[in-house]
């Protein structure tokens, strides 16, 4: 099994104050299987096991430091020839992570993202 990480820095979603933020992990090739971990500022940290969504907080409380999301994905069918997973917060695309199972079928996504004022 080869394993590689992937890391997308300075991702960031304008967002105000009091709205919430819903993030969506979608796996998407068949067979995906995995774990990913939401590391917020302050407390409130949550974990979405395969594919899901979480309430991550309100924008203000998301502001300061980076939000990481840490997302640890294995594809051990066969047919399947790359793992993809998208990444939306409140319904709009944020980030869609691509690699061939013949880079690595087991892999860690890493996403550090800022929430900026509208």
């Amino acid at each position: 099994m080869m394993h590689k990480i992937y890391r997308y820095r300075n991702l960031s979603f304008k967002v105000p104050d009091e709205t919430e933020v819903l993030l969506m992990v979608e796996f998407i090739s068949d067979g995906n299987l995995g774990h990913t971990a939401i590391n917020v500022p302050g407390s409130g940290d949550s974990e979405i096991e395969n594919s899901g969504s979480v309430n991550i907080g309100i924008g203000s409380n998301l502001r300061g430091d980076k939000t990481t999301v840490s997302t640890e994905v294995a594809n051990l069918i066969p047919q399947e020839d790359e793992i993809r997973v998208a990444y939306r917060l409140n319904g709009q695309l944020i980030k869609e992570h691509v690699n061939l199972k013949s880079e690595a079928d087991k892999v860690k996504i890493i996403l550090y993202i800022k929430f900026p004022e509208p």
